[in-house]
């Protein structure tokens, strides 16, 4: 009798020093979101969300995970995944994120170019010249235009910033990811049927993005989460939320 109470014992013990080895793994993977409208943001009553926000929450909850959410500037959020061991993040397959791990796309496919304003027309990359371009700072998503310095660019901090200049005539047209600048063009206001059709310059999946040293445990869990809220249509749900798409 003893020594089943012993055997007993050490196995409660062993299941308890596991749950606490893996929560404790689980808390140490930050999971951080760019401070960008609509993709991470705060409401007027200081309500984080935002459609990556949304969609990570969900990834988290369907993976038994217990991490907070931290919304970070653009720049910080790939100074933070350089220079921490276990991060994971939702952001478009671009090059600054080719050297993560990029553990699962979550079908949201994001073209991104110039949004022209009215009577602005940009049929072609030519016709970029002489344009004044809003480009949020950090947004990078084609390297030949970002590294043109022959055109007439302009760094707000955010998309929501950069769409302003734009209903207010100070910018021809605005550069970025079009879901994005087409919801806030309409929080904004504007009449979306009035601007003119956008020049596409690069078409990106969206990805939940870890750092290589996440453990496989939890890549494994987070992979599967993934998988299942595309095929129950939660992150579908999301995007059509905020999208309509």
């Amino acid at each position: 009798m003893k020594n089943n109470f012993q055997f007993i014992f050490s196995i409660v013990c062993f299941l308890f020093i596991f749950s606490s080895f893996a929560n404790s793994s689980e808390k140490n993977i930050q999971m951080i979101i760019m401070d960008q409208s609509p993709y991470g943001f705060k409401t007027q009553d200081g309500k984080e969300t935002g459609v990556l926000y949304d969609i990570l929450t969900q990834i988290i909850k369907t993976s038994n995970m217990h991490n907070s959410i931290n919304i970070v500037p653009i720049k910080r959020l790939l100074v933070i995944l350089k220079k921490n061991p276990k991060v994971c993040t939702i952001v478009a397959d671009t090059p600054d994120i080719q050297e993560f791990d990029l553990i699962e796309p979550i079908d949201f496919l994001l073209a991104a170019g110039i949004f022209p304003g009215m009577g602005i027309k940009v049929d072609n990359y030519a016709s970029l010249k002489n344009k004044v371009i809003a480009v949020p700072l950090g947004i990078v998503f084609e390297k030949k235009f970002h590294n043109d310095n022959t055109l007439n660019k302009v760094r707000p901090p955010h998309y929501s910033n950069a769409i302003k200049m734009l209903k207010r005539g100070r910018v021809d047209a605005v550069a970025g990811a079009f879901p994005a600048l087409r919801y806030i063009a309409k929080k904004e206001g504007m009449n979306l049927k009035s601007l003119n059709k956008p020049l596409i310059l690069a078409q990106t999946q969206a990805y939940l993005v870890c750092t290589t040293d996440l453990d496989k445990s939890n890549r494994d869990k987070l992979k599967k989460a993934v998988i299942e809220l595309k095929s129950n249509g939660t992150i579908k749900e999301i995007l059509f939320e905020y999208f309509g798409i």
